[in-house]
C-alpha cells in the first residue's frame, strides 16, 4: 500500500515538474525582456523547494514530520549524563531512541502552498496588507509564539524572541551578511554606465568593507562631525523661522513632513557637500526639492512592495519596476546636477575646512571609479532624508503626549541663548533619554535582517548556515518582557534614579541591549552619530521656541523604512 502511495506520490511529482517546465518556457518566448539564466536559477530553486513542501505537510494540517538526522552543532546544548535504560521483558536494554533533531521545517507558521506561493497567500486574500507588514509581524508572533516560519522563493525564519536575537546579532562576524535588496541590485546592473558592479547597501565581504571604509569614513569622524555643530545650529535656527513663517494664525503646520524633508536635505548637503542649499530661507516653491523628495519616497514605497508578490519584474519591466525605474532616475539626476554644481562652485557658504572635507575626500580616493563615489554620495543623501524626517515625526509625536516633557528640554537648554555646543550636548541627559525612547517604541526600522554564517540552535530549531533570519527587534521592544510598561513612553527608564536612602541606581531592563534603529556592529547605519546631532538640536530649538500638540492621528505604513502616514498636522503655540 505504501510503496502504492510513493509511486503515485512520484508520478503527480513528474506531472508537476513536466508542467513546470513548459510553463517556463512559454514565459521565457513571450517574456518582453527575457532572463533565461536567472528563470533557471528560479527554476532550479522553485524544484528544491516544491520537493520540500511536498515532502513536509504545513503546521495547520495537525500533523509535524521532524527531522530524525542526529547532527550536533557547535551551538546545540552540552549533553546531559545518561538516563538508565529501560528493560525489556527478557531483562535485555532496549534499542536507544534516536533523538530528534527539529528542523527549519517543522518551525510553526501559516500554511505554505506549492507553486511558489508560500505563505504570500496571506497578503492575496487580504488578511495582511503589504504597508502593514509590520502588523503582519506582530500577527505572526501572536499566533505562532517566539519563532515563525514565512515562506517566499526561499524560507524566512522570524525571531521574536530577545535572546535569539542577541545570539544572532552578536555573532562575531568581520562581515556580517545580510541580503541585498533585490530591485536596487537589478536596476543598478542594467545601467553600468552610471553605477559601478555593486553599492555600499547591497555589498558583501571584502568589496562591502572597502566601500564602507572609504565613502563613510567622514561621517562617522567625531572630530569632524563636532566642527559641523555651529552649521547644524544655524540651520536649526532658520528651520524655527521656517515654522514661524509657514504655520497658520492657530499655529498649525498642515503638512510637516514637507519641512521635515526640507531641513534633512539642507543638514545632509551641507555635511557631505559642504555647501548651504537654501531650502530653509524662502518660501519660493523649490520644484526641484519637492520632486526629489516625492521620489525617495516613492521609492522607498516601490523597495517595499518589491519584496512580495511574484516578483514579476525580475522578468519583464512590469508597472511597479517602471515606477521604481522612475524614481531612480529622478533621485540621481537630481542629486548628480547638486553634486557638479559643488564641484564648480569654489565659493562654499559652509566656512568650516573640515566639513568641505567630507565631499572633497570622497572624490579623491583612490581605488575607487567615479561612478562609485557619485553613486555612494547619492545613497548617502538619499537615506538621510527619509530617515532624519521620519524619526524626526515620531519624537514629536512621542514628546506631544507630554506637556512636562516638552518643559524638560527647554529647561535642559535654557541657559543656551545662542549657539548649542558639543558639551551641551553631552550634558544634555533627559533630551537623549527621550531621543532613545522613541527609538525604542517607535523605530523606523521593525527589524533587522541576517543571513547566518554557521549552524545555530534558536529557540529549539536547528538552522543551518545560510539561513535568511530576521530578527524583530521593535516587537520584542515593546513587549513587558523585556521593558517594565513596555507601552508607555517613559524617557526615565533611561536616566539614573535615587531611592529613598539617596542612592543613585539605573533601572535594569532585560531589553535594553535591543533598542538597535540603526542596526548594530560593523552594518550599523553610519549615519547614526549625524543623526542623533541632528535630532538632539532639532528638539532643543523647538522646545526652547514652541508648545506642540500634534493634531492627526499617528498611522504608521511600512514604506520600506516605518514611517507616520502623511499628511502631519502640528500645532507650534509660542512658548511663554
Amino acid at each position: 500500500m505504501d510503496c502504492c502511495c510513493n509511486e503515485a506520490h512520484d508520478r503527480t511529482m513528474s506531472v508537476t515538474i513536466v508542467l513546470f517546465y513548459t510553463f517556463v518556457t512559454l514565459f521565457m518566448f513571450l517574456s518582453y525582456n527575457p532572463k533565461p539564466k536567472k528563470i533557471i536559477e528560479s527554476i532550479r530553486s522553485f524544484l528544491l523547494h516544491l520537493l520540500q513542501l511536498n515532502g513536509v505537510p504545513g503546521p495547520d494540517d495537525g500533523s509535524t514530520q521532524h527531522c530524525t538526522t542526529t547532527v550536533p552543532s557547535a551551538h546545540a546544548p552540552a549533553a546531559t549524563t545518561p538516563l538508565p535504560q529501560p528493560m525489556g521483558g527478557s531483562g535485555e536494554p532496549e534499542p536507544e531512541l534516536t533523538p530528534t533533531v527539529k528542523s527549519i521545517w517543522d518551525i510553526p507558521g501559516p500554511r505554505r502552498l506549492p507553486f511558489g506561493i508560500g505563505t504570500k497567500w496571506l497578503y492575496f486574500i487580504g488578511r495582511y496588507r503589504y504597508s502593514k507588514v509590520h502588523e503582519a509581524f506582530l500577527d505572526l508572533h501572536q499566533r505562532y509564539g517566539k519563532i515563525a516560519l514565512d515562506v517566499d522563493t526561499v524560507p524566512i525564519v522570524n525571531l521574536f524572541d530577545r535572546v535569539d536575537m542577541e545570539r544572532v546579532l552578536k555573532y562575531p562576524s568581520r562581515f556580517p551578511f545580510r541580503p541585498p535588496t533585490e530591485i536596487v541590485e537589478t536596476y543598478r546592473r542594467s545601467r553600468p554606465d552610471r553605477f559601478g558592479a555593486t553599492n555600499l547597501i547591497n555589498a558583501q565581504g571584502e568589496k562591502w568593507h572597502e566601500l564602507r571604509l572609504k565613502l563613510t569614513s567622514g561621517i562617522t569622524s567625531r572630530r569632524i562631525l563636532q566642527s559641523f555643530i555651529p552649521s547644524v545650529n544655524d540651520i536649526c535656527d532658520d528651520f524655527v523661522d521656517l515654522v514661524r513663517r509657514q504655520r497658520e494664525e492657530d499655529g498649525t503646520i498642515r503638512n510637516f513632513q514637507d519641512i521635515a524633508n526640507s531641513v534633512g536635505l539642507e543638514i545632509i548637503c551641507c555635511l557631505v557637500l559642504g555647501r548651504r542649499m537654501g531650502y530653509l530661507t524662502t518660501d519660493k516653491r523649490n520644484d526641484r526639492f519637492i520632486r526629489l523628495a516625492e521620489a525617495v519616497k516613492e521609492s522607498f514605497v516601490y523597495i517595499s512592495q518589491s519584496y512580495y508578490g511574484f516578483k514579476l519584474w525580475k522578468y519583464v519591466p512590469t508597472r511597479l519596476y517602471r515606477n521604481f525605474v522612475h524614481c531612480e532616475e529622478i533621485i540621481y539626476d537630481t542629486i548628480a546636477e547638486i553634486v557638479y554644481e559643488a564641484l564648480e562652485d569654489e565659493q562654499h557658504n559652509c566656512p568650516d575646512n573640515d566639513v568641505k572635507h567630507i565631499f572633497i575626500s570622497i572624490l579623491q580616493t583612490e581605488g575607487l571609479e567615479t561612478k562609485e563615489k557619485i553613486s555612494g554620495i547619492i545613497d548617502l543623501i538619499t537615506s538621510a532624508i527619509e530617515t532624519l524626517s521620519n524619526t524626526l515625526s515620531f519624537l514629536l509625536h512621542n514628546l506631544s503626549q507630554s506637556a512636562e516633557h516638552q518643559r524638560a528640554i527647554a529647561h535642559e537648554f535654557g541657559h543656551c541663548t545662542k549657539n548649542i555646543t558639543n558639551d551641551d550636548l553631552v550634558a544634555a541627559r533627559f533630551t537623549k533619554a527621550c531621543i532613545q525612547e522613541s527609538y525604542r517604541i517607535s523605530p523606523t526600522t521593525p527589524c533587522l535582517a541576517r543571513i547566518l554564517e554557521e549552524d545555530f540552535q534558536l529557540s529549539g530549531y536547528h538552522l543551518k548556515a545560510g539561513t535568511l533570519v530576521l530578527c524583530h527587534t521593535r516587537i520584542a521592544c515593546q513587549s513587558e518582557e523585556n521593558f517594565h510598561q513596555a507601552d508607555r513612553f517613559k524617557p526615565e527608564r533611561w536616566l539614573d534614579q535615587r531611592d529613598e536612602n539617596d542612592n543613585v541606581y539605573k533601572r535594569q531592563e532585560p531589553g535594553a541591549g535591543i533598542v538597535l534603529p540603526f542596526g548594530t556592529g560593523r552594518r550599523m547605519c553610519p549615519g547614526q552619530k549625524i543623526v542623533d546631532i541632528e535630532l538632539t538640536l532639532l528638539v532643543a530649538k523647538i522646545f526652547q521656541n514652541f508648545e506642540i500638540e500634534y493634531l492627526s492621528p499617528l498611522d504608521t505604513q511600512f514604506q520600506f523604512l516605518l514611517a507616520p502616514r502623511t499628511p502631519i498636522e502640528i500645532r507650534f503655540r509660542d512658548r511663554a
